[in-house]
């Protein structure tokens, strides 16, 4: 049988096996209708080491969540991007934040589903997207060279209206995004900022 080989197993494949069937069954069952025993069993690896590596199944949850962030492939491509034009770098960023958001589309069901119902979650949710908010806002600074002397606030503000702006389009829209809407997205976010820019 499949567990019998799970003894064989090297730690750290079991507990991404654990990990990956966790994230599927969560996305389409939602994690109050998946047992740590579904799990175990899509994972191929006895119930019980589901505990050895999480110790609740909310654990197993937070887990998911947080080893699986965007936000780490999100912040090497706004360190690697190599475009001077601020316009065309933060349209660059924007197919990439949704791309990415199509690529986890399971992460992306499972914080839909399960913010609204458990307060960690929902902590977890709103850390997560200030962080991606200030990797955007420090992303506009950065390729405004300090031309920019408009308010932080304001910088912030436009970064977080860029990213539910990104959000909706990489969960509700079909591929491919409308890249006149991107294109429109990033020249409000940096027409407002413009004169501060010529200043």
């Amino acid at each position: 049988m499949t567990i019998d080989n799970t003894k064989e197993l090297p730690p750290e494949e079991a507990r991404t096996r654990i990990l990956n069937a966790a994230q599927t069954l969560f996305a389409a069952h939602g994690f109050n209708a998946t047992t740590t025993k579904a799990i175990a069993e899509a994972a191929g690896v006895p119930g019980g080491l589901i505990f050895y590596y999480f110790p609740s199944k909310k654990a197993l949850l937070a887990s998911v969540l947080k080893e699986r962030n965007v936000l780490i492939e999100l912040s090497t491509v706004v360190e690697t991007l190599r475009v001077s034009d601020p316009r065309t770098a933060l349209m660059t960023l924007a197919v990439h934040y949704i791309e990415s958001l199509r690529q986890h589309r399971e992460l992306t069901a499972i914080l839909l589903r399960e913010f609204l119902s458990h307060r960690e979650i929902a902590e977890q949710f709103h850390a997560l997207r200030e962080e991606h908010v200030a990797l955007i806002a420090s992303s506009i600074q950065k390729l405004l060279q300090g031309k920019c002397t408009s308010p932080a606030q304001q910088i912030q503000a436009r970064a977080r209206t860029f990213l539910y702006n990104l959000i909706v389009i990489g969960i509700i829209e079909e591929p491919p995004a409308p890249p006149h809407f991107i294109e429109e997205m990033v020249d409000i976010l940096l027409g407002g900022l413009q004169l501060s820019v010529n200043a």
